[in-house]
């Protein structure tokens, strides 16, 4: 499985540039390596008390490098399983963020085959609705968040969705800005819904670079999906 992440486009940038955008991930990968080593060394020089809270802070800086790796662009041609891929970034996010919060996070993705350069911006879109939802629709309370991935023909199909209630008059920040325009690079189509029972993200992607989606109407989340 080939493993992605950040915004930069891999199929337009220069070389100089996509070579920065690898060393800026790599330098950052080293740090967290650094700080959790760091501490592992603290926590064995000790008490047992201060040594369990040490170690819980490195396992979660591990959780967090391992988020961060999940989303690293990728550097080779090739395919990759939609659903292993966005399972990566949800499980690593989980650890690292919704554990402690009591946010229960459910993903079921079909078995989608996709370059690897479109299935890491799925991925993106994925991870940052989930963010949005933890951070706008639970606001970081116990929750639930379900994400679900689709093949629909000619199209991917992804609902993400939460048990919290966002304000619906909030205006766009920058989160769907950025799911606006990986989409959008994407030829696909978004939409943002609120109900009483909870807040849903709508995508939809063709399956193939340079599809369209035609007259496809991009409609809320139906009040049935919203109470299972």
């Amino acid at each position: 499985m080939l493993v992605h992440g950040t915004t930069a486009d891999t199929q337009t940038l220069p070389p100089a540039s996509l070579s920065l955008v690898e060393e800026i991930n790599h330098r950052v990968i080293n740090e967290y390596a650094e700080a959790i080593a760091m501490l592992s060394i603290a926590a064995a020089r000790a008490d047992q008390g201060v040594r369990a809270t040490l170690s819980s802070v490195a396992e979660r800086l591990r959780d967090h490098a391992d988020a961060h790796r999940a989303l690293l662009p990728p550097m080779t041609e090739g395919y990759v399983n939609l659903a292993d891929h966005v399972a990566a970034i949800c499980g690593s996010y989980a650890r690292a963020t919704l554990a402690d919060r009591a946010i229960h996070l459910i993903l079921k993705a079909d078995d989608i085959l996709l370059p690897a350069d479109r299935g890491w911006r799925v991925g993106l879109i994925v991870a940052e609705l989930v963010r949005n939802a933890t951070r706008h629709g639970l606001k970081g309370k116990a929750g639930l968040i379900d994400v679900r991935i689709t093949r629909q023909g000619d199209r991917i199909t992804c609902l993400v969705s939460d048990s919290g209630r966002a304000e619906p008059g909030r205006s766009p920040g920058r989160g769907q800005r950025l799911v606006r325009a990986l989409v959008a690079e994407l030829d696909g189509a978004v939409r943002w819904s609120f109900t009483p029972t909870g807040s849903f993200a709508l995508v939809h992607i063709p399956v193939t670079e340079g599809s369209s989606l035609g007259e496809v109407a991009i409609c809320s989340a139906p009040d049935s999906y919203a109470a299972q």
